[in-house]
């Protein structure tokens, strides 16, 4: 079984030169309009929570879907499959709400180094797990693998410290599109490589 812990939660940031620096995954990414929100609660949990680690910059906001994966190179044949595979996708826009923080198990101390575990808002299930299950579907039907376990949520911070999980105040934002996303792992750089509107009601 292909699960989604490989890719976006336990796995902390990779060295600054990694074996594979492309890596590409469809997320939701957070819309200006509510990153201010989401960034005040980031540095209000993370000073609750003594997190002094490496925090996320709120224009790299996201729940990731689905890790389509990392790569020496990014071949066109594997872009043009991921792309066919969003195009097939259609739900309707939904809320993405969150209640409660946790730290994931991330990567233990090594050769020196403290452990890195990302510290996320944990998202309810429901339409977000449905669109991932969808894409993988999709992906599968491309060639593509795709991760048979989804834990949504938005990671804020990677620190050695491990949190529990913890209610917090509710804080949701709307989902109106989803993207494939083209990160130059080490670099913190995304290119989008593509988009499609989730469908809003009339």
């Amino acid at each position: 079984m292909y699960r989604q812990q490989e890719f976006d939660f336990g796995i902390p940031p990779p060295p600054k030169q990694p074996k594979l620096p492309d890596r590409v995954f469809f997320a939701l990414l957070l819309e200006v309009k509510y990153r201010s929100e989401f960034w005040t609660l980031q540095r209000q949990l993370c000073d609750i929570n003594g997190i002094t680690g490496s925090l996320l910059l709120k224009e790299r906001f996201h729940v990731s879907l689905q890790h389509v994966g990392d790569y020496k190179r990014l071949r066109s044949n594997t872009e043009f499959a991921a792309r066919r595979s969003g195009r097939r996708v259609e739900m309707p826009a939904f809320e993405v709400a969150f209640h409660h923080a946790a730290s994931f198990p991330g990567r233990p101390a090594a050769r020196g180094s403290p452990p890195s575990r990302p510290f996320v808002l944990l998202a309810d299930s429901g339409p977000v797990c449905e669109l991932s299950r969808l894409i993988g579907i999709a992906m599968k039907s491309n060639g593509l693998k795709s991760a048979d376990h989804f834990v949504p949520h938005m990671t804020l911070a990677y620190d050695g410290k491990f949190v529990p999980r913890q209610p917090i105040d509710a804080i949701s934002f709307v989902a109106r599109e989803f993207i494939l996303i083209h990160s130059l792992r080490g670099l913190t750089i995304y290119r989008d490589l593509d988009r499609w509107p989730l469908i809003t009601a009339s």
